[in-house]
């Protein structure tokens, strides 16, 4: 096929799940032939590892979705690159975006949708993602569905549920320094949540249902690993539950195979925005069995008691059922963990490039793309 010249904006400071993608599609689109431009904020994370991997970057200050200077930046970067595809990967880019193609008749664009927020009464989203917005990337089936609810039309959207890098979870991990350094021991029981602490994270209903389980289980201990504006709120919880000497904020962390190598449960107690959650997909890829809400994509990854387990969302007693269910039960914990690493195979960022790609051929008649950019069936992959 002929190469494309692919512009990714992205909004974002930091390095959280959508930047991971970005990054991981830029490099894969590259490896494929495709040039890929990455026009992102002054001060971005992603900004970083983009160059360092020799990823061609442009910066400047974006501030907000209505920014003249940056909307007049973005139209020059259209006029000088005459890019085929322009790949917005985050809500405010959408606008930027927009904006600069006022008055222009390219390129094609493509917006991703991550998160899995309501939408269905907010009519300045359905213009926001259908006004001059040829295509939109939902990365999992119930956001595209909370879409169509919103009135976008279902060929308007295409399902690409995120990827994770298999072969780095394949490796040997050793999670004994983890938890060393939690002051965990080896034979105490360990549960993990990944995620921002951020209140659609559900952190205190995992907390409370950690307090439920301390008759049972008084060694039970709890890693969270993320960063955000919660961690006092959760310590003053943690400690008004008498679980204070247990609960152990780990902070934001590249070692997540080491990690999950250290946990006996992993969990994700969210209550809302998630799409198709990459921790998730990260615990399953090292065998670590998964409690999680029935939320956003998250039944699509995996199926109740096949390669984890799945509770309702702002159920604590639930969710501690579930727990207690796997903590008391080794060789199912075992059992549900080799499903899961077998599942996650159709997950693979390989797949995320391959599909994507997919849409810009499709969008852009260069060639009819390799496979169909939906939702891997849920079940055996």
């Amino acid at each position: 096929m002929t190469p494309l010249t692919v512009l990714h904006v992205n909004t974002e400071h930091g390095f959280r799940g959508g930047e991971i993608q970005n990054l991981h599609l830029a490099e894969g689109l590259s490896r494929r032939g495709h040039r890929c431009i990455l026009a992102l904020q002054e001060e971005s994370a992603l900004g970083e590892r983009a160059e360092e991997r020799g990823l061609d970057v442009r910066r400047r200050p974006m501030q907000g979705e209505f920014d003249p200077m940056a909307v007049a930046w973005l139209s020059g970067l259209i006029q000088q690159e005459r890019p085929h595809v322009m790949h917005y990967h985050t809500s405010h880019a959408v606008t930027l975006g927009t904006l600069a193609r006022l008055g222009r008749r390219g390129p094609t664009t493509v917006a991703t949708r991550r998160t899995s927020f309501p939408t269905r009464r907010n009519p300045l989203f359905r213009l926001k993602f259908s006004y001059r917005l040829d295509h939109v990337i939902a990365v999992s089936g119930s956001i595209k569905k909370d879409m169509v609810d919103a009135g976008l039309p279902p060929v308007h959207i295409s399902v690409v549920h995120s990827g994770i890098d298999l072969e780095r979870f394949r490796q040997q991990a050793d999670g004994t320094e983890f938890r060393r350094e939690l002051g965990v021991g080896p034979d105490e029981l360990l549960l993990g949540c990944v995620g921002a602490l951020a209140p659609q994270k559900g952190h205190e209903h995992l907390l409370r249902a950690m307090a439920a389980l301390s008759p049972a289980f008084p060694h039970l201990h709890l890693a969270l690993l993320g960063e955000g504006d919660r961690q006092e709120y959760i310590l003053d919880e943690a400690r008004n539950l008498g679980i204070g000497d247990r609960v152990h904020l780990a902070g934001f962390r590249e070692e997540i195979p080491e990690a999950n190598a250290a946990f006996d449960v992993a969990v994700l107690p969210s209550v809302a925005g998630e799409g198709s959650p990459a921790v998730v997909k990260e615990a399953m890829a090292m065998g670590v069995p998964v409690v999680a809400t029935r939320i956003g994509g998250v039944g699509e990854i995996l199926e109740h008691d096949r390669q984890g387990l799945l509770v309702p969302p702002d159920d604590e007693a639930a969710l501690a059922d579930a727990l207690g269910s796997l903590l008391r039960d080794p060789e199912r914990r075992r059992t549900l963990g080799a499903a899961g690493r077998s599942r996650v195979e159709a997950f693979s960022m390989e797949q995320m490039i391959r599909r994507t790609e997919d849409v810009y051929k499709r969008l852009c008649g260069t060639e009819k793309g390799t496979g169909a950019a939906t939702a891997p069936r849920t079940g055996k992959p």
